[in-house]
Parts: structure tokens; sequence; C-alpha cells
């Protein structure tokens, strides 16, 4: 692919044509060098006979382009001719990742991977057509930056809010600050005298695919690329090394201890790959071998208890009871479903008004009506014999949510779309479902009016595609793309055969675009999958500064809308997918059974952090709350954060007798009559929001093993071992499972069904 580009006289790289797309960059008046310690300083380059060079403080930087027939060369040399430096030097990469409406974020790349290695960095970045700017370097760099906007008024310090957007991307050859291990160690300081080389390749890749094995040959870097990055107990590693020459390769088990890479693994936990290039380059990469998916819903449903759902204006507050009814529906277990209810119903009246059926707090926040309508749902399925006034209140809180749908099939919210704001239509399609099932007339009646409200919703998304809102700052948003994708798929599995055309492609047409906002390559068990979401820290647990949360709670939306349209289309990247996500979100709950709020997947941020304040206890608001572990009143202090698993906050920051908040610390308390009421704020955080990839992992794999016939007639498998002799499907269950799911090319008997194409059996 022939590469074209625009260079303006100040060494500024302004636009990249790579044939069928262009890469766009940001052309400000700046420099590509900067300068971070106790302010930032952007150095201005000039031209001379060598390219472009610039001078500060003893600092003198050279920067020079080679073009490449299908890709550029930036050669960069620092050379400290002061006193040591000990701040950040680093590289404006310029690239335009700036995503504010439709639809000019599809001009935009957003910043899908970058990663350091201890000899390189690589990565690339995205447009929604799935076109890339790859890049790498020759050398080491210490680490990058993605920057974030900010809202609100300055002036104010507690009035700023993270805003949702990324103007642009750093590379950092030094950084003073804690860094993973799997980073250079030796590029925090630049030295009096000491002259530093690195080239930057940037090397325009038209389809994902391509990227990893264009980077290795190209820039001449070794990378381990993997179907499964989660595994099961038994399975062996099978990941691929993408290198030009020789390699050696060491594996560590959880315990640290070298392992033959060959042999099945049995241990659970995180296994550490590691691969030294024959050029002396390096990488690596991790492996997850899970535990029954049972183990994390169990945890899910104890730690709910421990760190409680509370009543507040959002229903990420509330969102734990979700694992605890779906435990008890699985279980049986009657004392821990006791429980639940007690949490319901202590927690839910200060939210809602079960006899007239009408919330109670921020009436018109659609998604918390919503939300409660799938909750109540679950209810009803967990003691079907017993809860049936559940499903009939369901029924009766989503007249509230078919209230605000417009002509177009939208339901709003105040004038703004809301259908993809979590997922309403989702929730209306699960109670249509449950009423369908239920056997009672009335319902059935009701079942019929939820499923046109549901499909008139969905229509319409599959009319507007991303050319959709949402609530906050306007972006090219995770759930806005894959709450969209996932209830068209999922209305679509409701249909006959012959109607799905439409709506799988539309399905499959918004996960497309999702693809830039997703880790799909990246060869970290703990995060390959996940959405890349960084806004929500500020109000899960109250950290003041953005982060990419990957994964997070949210990112259960793309979980499902790769199993709905896996059942659709039987396309095994929608499995790989899936089951990487799922292994990715089961790690929330750690070896002892704590559960985590989110994983930081960036190398370093900073910020102000919210944290107990020991010397004021706070009495629980709530009886039900089971932990003897005490509750504080929170302050803030300045706290590092580099590659790690951020913790709840919820076990130490719960309700006081107020019973009822906002959402986090800075929302007011909002109650019927749209007023805003001054109240203590005690308790208020959305970190509960972890649960919905529980909620998710129970629809999508707990109780399936799954078969996939691969185009060579081999098989993909999880949660069992499969074989195909003489026409007969013969499995073997590796965890518990009372359904197979298939997608099968070969004719075959299973038990006394024959079986061919994609579809669920009984096990």
């Amino acid at each position: 692919m022939a590469i074209h580009v625009s260079i303006n006289d100040c060494g500024i790289l302004s636009r990249m044509d790579a044939g069928a797309f262009k890469v766009p960059f940001v052309a400000d008046n700046y420099g590509f060098f900067v300068l971070k310690d106790d302010v930032q300083r952007d150095i201005a380059l000039c031209a001379d006979e060598n390219g472009y060079s610039a001078a500060f403080d003893g600092l003198h930087f050279r920067l020079a382009y080679e073009l490449c027939e299908d890709h550029l060369k930036i050669h960069v040399r620092i050379e400290n001719r002061g006193d040591d430096f000990d701040g950040r030097i680093g590289f404006h990469m310029g690239v335009d990742t700036w995503m504010e409406s439709w639809p000019q974020w599809n001009d935009s790349f957003f910043p899908t991977l970058l990663r350091c290695e201890k000899t390189h960095l690589w990565g690339y970045y995205m447009n929604t057509a799935e076109n890339a700017l790859a890049v790498a370097t020759s050398g080491p760099v210490a680490s990058y930056d993605i920057q974030y906007n900010m809202t609100g008024d300055p002036s104010v310090h507690d009035d700023l809010d993270c805003g949702h957007r990324i103007p642009g991307t750093d590379i950092l050859f030094y950084q003073n600050t804690i860094l993973p291990q799997r980073h250079p160690q030796h590029l925090r300081i630049m030295k009096a005298g000491e002259i530093y080389e690195n080239t930057l390749y940037m090397i325009p890749v038209a389809a994902k695919a391509d990227i990893k094995q264009t980077l290795s040959c190209i820039a001449g870097i070794p990378l381990v690329d993997a179907e499964k990055y989660t595994k099961e107990p038994g399975e062996k590693l099978d990941a691929s090394i993408l290198c030009s020459g020789s390699y050696t390769r060491t594996l560590l088990a959880p315990d640290g201890s070298s392992v033959d890479a060959s042999a099945p693994l049995s241990q659970p936990g995180l296994y550490q790959l590691c691969v030294q290039a024959s050029n002396g380059r390096q990488c690596e990469a991790s492996f997850f071998i899970r535990e029954p998916w049972d183990h994390y819903l169990h945890h899910a449903a104890l730690n709910a208890l421990a760190k409680p759902p509370k009543a507040s204006t959002h229903t990420e507050s509330f969102y734990g009871l979700f694992s605890t009814f779906l435990y008890y529906k699985h279980t049986r277990d009657e004392a821990f479903g006791a429980k639940a209810y007690e949490a319901f119903e202590e927690s839910m009246q200060y939210m809602f008004d079960m006899d007239a059926c009408k919330p109670i707090t921020i009436p018109h926040r659609i998604q918390n009506i919503s939300c409660f309508i799938s909750l109540l749902v679950d209810m009803y399925e967990a003691n079907p014999a017993e809860k049936l006034h559940y499903l009939e209140k369901a029924a009766k809180f989503a007249e509230l949510v078919m209230a605000v749908q417009d002509e177009t099939g939208a339901y709003r919210n105040r004038g703004t779309h809301y259908t993809c704001v979590v997922y309403v239509a989702k929730s209306m399609l699960e109670l249509a479902l449950a009423e369908r099932a239920c056997g009672v007339p009335a319902l059935l009646k009701k079942s019929e009016i939820h499923y046109a409200s549901a499909r008139r919703a969905v229509d319409d998304l599959v009319r507007s595609l991303d050319n959709i809102q949402t609530e906050g700052e306007m972006t090219l948003e995770d759930g806005m793309i894959s709450c969209s994708a996932l209830q068209i798929a999922m209305f679509a599995l409701t249909l006959p055969e012959s109607e799905r055309a439409p709506y799988t492609a539309a399905a499959e047409y918004m996960m497309k675009v999702h693809s830039c906002l997703e880790q799909q390559l990246i060869p970290d068990c703990r995060c390959n999958g996940a959405s890349l979401r960084y806004w929500e820290s500020q109000y899960d647990v109250m950290i003041r500064v953005n982060m990419l949360n990957s994964p997070h709670g949210w990112t259960g939306w793309t979980a499902y809308g790769k199993y709905y349209l896996y059942l659709l289309t039987g396309k095994k990247e929608y499995l790989l997918s899936l089951m990487n996500v799922m292994g990715s979100c089961s790690q929330l709950i750690d070896e002892t059974g704590d559960l985590r709020w989110a994983f930081c997947s960036q190398p370093y941020v900073r910020g102000r952090s919210f944290v107990p304040d020991y010397e004021q206890e706070v009495k629980d608001g709530y009886r039900f709350v089971d932990t003897e572990k005490k509750a504080y009143r929170g302050k803030y202090v300045m706290k590092e954060y580099s590659e790690q698993y951020i913790d709840m906050i919820s076990d130490w920051y719960r309700i006081g007798e107020q019973k009822v908040v906002g959402g986090y610390a800075f929302c007011p308390l909002i109650l019927d009559g749209w007023s805003d009421t001054e109240a203590d704020r005690q308790g208020g955080c959305c970190d509960n929001d972890v649960h919905e990839v529980f909620k998710c992992m129970e629809e999508t794999v707990l109780g399936k093993a799954f078969v996939h016939e691969n185009d060579d007639g081999t098989l993909l498998t999880y949660g069992c071992a499969a074989r195909i002799i003489e026409g007969r499907l013969e499995i073997t269950l590796t965890s518990p499972a009372d359904q197979l799911v298939y997608c099968l090319k070969t004719p075959c008997v299973f038990g006394t069904a024959h079986i061919k194409g994609i579809g669920i059996a009984a096990t």
C-alpha cells in the first residue's frame, strides 16, 4: 500500500494518505516533543539541513522523517547537554483521536492499543471501518500517556468533570513514576550527557487481521497471538509467536515457577509467557486458567451483600441485586434467597413506590426503571411458583417506559435518545419473553404489547445505526454502540430465520463500528476482548481522574452482543471474543473470592482518590449488609495507579441513616417532584455496576458447553471435550452444563437429536 504524507515547516505531520483511507493528524502549532515535569512544555521545532531540531534548558531534540513505500519512519534523537532531567520527556503522536459527533467520528482514529514491552512499544489506532494505523518503536520507551478532556468550571475545583473525549496521546521516552514491570525500568531520569535515539514506525493497515503480522515484519518485533486467552484446567497453551527469526519462550505459572509450555495447564490463575527473540527484542503475554463459571457467580452474590446495593438516583447502585437473585435461581439456596429478597425489600422501598409502581428518585432517568424491570423479571424467575407478583409489577413499570416512547420508536429522556443508555429495549424484551412463558392469560396479552414496543425501538435502532445519541457528553461511546448492537441482535433471535437478515446485518455493522473500542488484539488475559471505557471512575469509585477501565461492568454489553451474533451467524470470531471477554471479566473476582470494581489497563494514572476516613465512622443504614467491616466517611488523597485492579468502595462507603442518596459524591438527591433535596450524601457511589458482567455471564455462558466446527473439521470447544465419530457427536463435560451451544457443518446425531448448523441442545 503506497502512502503519502504532508509535513509542515515546523516538522508537524498533518496528513497521511493510505490508499483507500486517510489517517488524520492534528496540525496545531506545537512541536511533537513535550516535557512534563511541574508544568507541560511543548517544544516547537525548526527545519534545518538534517530535518527538524529544537533546544530547551540543555535538552537538544532532533527529528527526521523517512518515507518508505508502505510506512513512515520517524527518527528521534535527544541529547542532554545540561543537568539530569527528572521528569517526563515525550512525543505527541498527533493522531486525531477527537470523536465528537456523527459522522465526524468516522474520520478519527481511536487509540485502541498502545503497549510497552521491555525493548519497544507497539499498538494501533483504529477507525470505525476497522482501518488501522499500526505503530511500533525500534527501541525501548518508558511509557505512554492518554490525554482526556475536562468539562465544568476550572475555577471551582470540585466542579470539574472528567470528560468523554480524547484530545491525543503521547509516547513517553522517559517517565519518573511507578510503571508495570513489563516496561523498561531504566528510563526514569535522563542523565547529563546521555543520548537517546529511537525510531517510530507508522504503518497504515487496511484490515484488522493483518495488524500483528505487519508490525512483526516491518518493525522486526516478536508478538504473541492466540485464539484463547482464557482457558480451562487441562488445556494446553496454543499461542503463536510471530517472529522473523529464532526465539525462546518461558512460561511462568501463577506461583512464579517455570512450567512446560507444551504440557496441559492445571493450576487456575494467571500464567505469564515471556518471549526472547534472537534479535534481542522481547515481548510478554498472559493467559488465565479459570474456575467453573458458577464459582464466579457464587462469589459475586456473596460480595453483593458485603458491598451492598443501595437506593440512590442511579440504577448502578442497586446492580448487585442481580447477582443475588441469579445465584439463588441456580442454587435454590433458600437461606441465601431469603437474604436476597430482604435486601431488595429494605433498600428498594426508598427508590421505588411498589404500590403505585413509580420511581421515587430521579423519575426521568428511564434506565433506572428499565433495569428495575429486568430485576423484577429475575426475581420472578428465581422462584416462579411464589413470586408471580414481581412479574405483574414489572408490567406496570413498563407502562412508564412506553410512555416516553416517541413516534419513531425511540425511548427518550427529556428529548434525548435513551434506547441505548443501558438497554431499555432488552429489558422490555426480557419482560415480554417472561410473560409469554409464564402461562398467565392476562400477562400473555401484555407480552404482546411489550414485545411490540421493543420491536418499534429496535426498528428505530436499525434505521439510525450509529447516528444516535446517549447521555453525557457526545462521543463515539462504547455503550451507545454496543447496546444498540446487542438489542438488535437479541431481538433478531426472537424472529423466524426468514426475517432475521436485516437485523443481523445491522447488528454486525454496529459491532464492526465498536471494534475500535475493544481490546481485541492485546495479548493480556486480564483485558482481552473488554471494551475501552475511561470516564466511569469519577462516578463509580470517586477517583477524580479518567483511566481506561477495561474490563468494567459495562463490558458486559459487548459480551451480550457477541453471544447473540454467534447464535445468529455461527461466526467463530464472535465465540472467541465472547469467551475471552468473559474470561477477562471473571478475573474481577480475585483468588480469595473478593470482587474488584474494574481493571485500570493504563500504565500510569495519578489523581485525587476517595479513601476511608478512619476518624469518621458511620452507622450502617441497612440491616441486611453481610459484613463485619465498618463503614466510614471518605476523604480525598492523591494516589497512583499502574495496570492494576481497582477496588470497590461500597465495602466501607455505605449508606448512613438517611437510607437513600444521590448516585455519587457530587450528584444531588433528586426525588419525585423534580426537586433537589439537601441530604447527607454518605454512601452514594456507582461501583455496583460491576455486577452487569455476572448478569451477562449467567445468560451467555453459565451452564453451557460450546462446540464449534472449524473450516478444517477440527472442533473448538468450551466447557467440554468433543469429537465426531461415525456421524455421532460425543462430548465430555469439563464443567457443569445443561445446554450445548453448537455450530456444526457436519450433520451429527447428538443423543437422540439430529443436529447441524447453529443451535442449542440439552446435554
